[in-house]
């Protein structure tokens, strides 16, 4: 009869195993943004610099940048997403940002029209249209020319911290090599990563990211195997994510950009 009744209680707990593994994960991992605020990947502080930075998703570009940091103070900009790419440049001796504005659609371009002209410190320089995109040369004066680059840039480390992180060791740069790890994680939905690689290089005590190049999928909602199974099924995800990021300390030269002055422009 004891034997009996064992059995049982083993059928049963071996049923509860399963509508468990059925209905969450016996595990989370817990992505790297929540690591204490000191121990976080981070953009570095440095004086001059150049940074690049890319996010694809499925293949496609969906957010690319590239600024520079020159030793006088001078700084550009270029960002490109959707349909509009925006380059801005400014020279420490003149005090003036030069902003070049690139836009595909109509609607974008009326927007962006009525914000260059309802604003106060900006003066449309130029407009030039060329089939559906048109591009404003605009000219911005004014006593705060805070450089925009490391706050893009930090976009992209963000980004980074969507997973978690495995020590994979240094290189010959004494950096260390971070490895994403798969996993499912919380959120203000529950996702699960698969399929991670790459590697991001950091210094091991700021975690100032020098370079990434990583890449993962994306499962969301996945708040179990049953939910990630069926949104697999029935959308499109996963979703492939690649993360490109460089950052280069130094003094790096920077050049007026032509279009600032030249007449005509595309």
């Amino acid at each position: 009869m004891k034997h009996r009744t064992a059995a049982v209680l083993i059928g049963l707990l071996v049923v509860l195993c399963l509508v468990l593994s059925i209905t969450y994960p016996f595990t989370t991992a817990t992505p790297h943004a929540t690591n204490p605020h000191g121990e976080r990947f981070t953009v570095g502080n440095a004086d001059t610099y150049r940074a690049t930075g890319e996010i694809a998703v499925e293949g496609e570009v969906k957010l690319a940048f590239e600024g520079v940091v020159a030793p006088d103070g001078s700084w550009y900009q270029k960002v490109v997403e959707d349909n509009v790419t925006s380059e801005a440049y400014y020279s420490s001796g003149d005090g003036t940002i030069y902003r070049r504005y690139r836009i595909t659609g109509l609607d974008q371009t009326k927007q962006f029209r009525e914000r260059i002209t309802e604003d106060e410190d900006e003066a449309l320089l130029r407009e030039n249209k060329a089939g559906n995109r048109t591009t404003f040369l605009v000219e911005e004066t004014t006593a705060n020319a805070t450089e925009p680059v490391s706050g893009t840039a930090s976009v992209f480390v963000n980004e980074l911290s969507l997973v978690r992180y495995a020590d994979g060791g240094s290189d010959s740069s004494a950096v260390t090599l971070y490895e994403p790890r798969s996993g499912w994680y919380d959120g203000r939905q529950m996702y699960r990563i698969t399929d991670p690689s790459g590697t991001v290089r950091a210094n091991p005590d700021t975690h100032v990211v020098r370079s990434a190049n990583v890449s993962w999928e994306t499962t969301t909602p996945a708040g179990s195997y049953a939910e990630y199974t069926l949104v697999s099924l029935t959308t499109d995800d996963p979703t492939a994510r690649t993360i490109t990021f460089e950052f280069d300390p130094g003094d790096d030269d920077l050049e007026q950009p032509a279009w600032v002055t030249e007449t005509e422009f595309e």
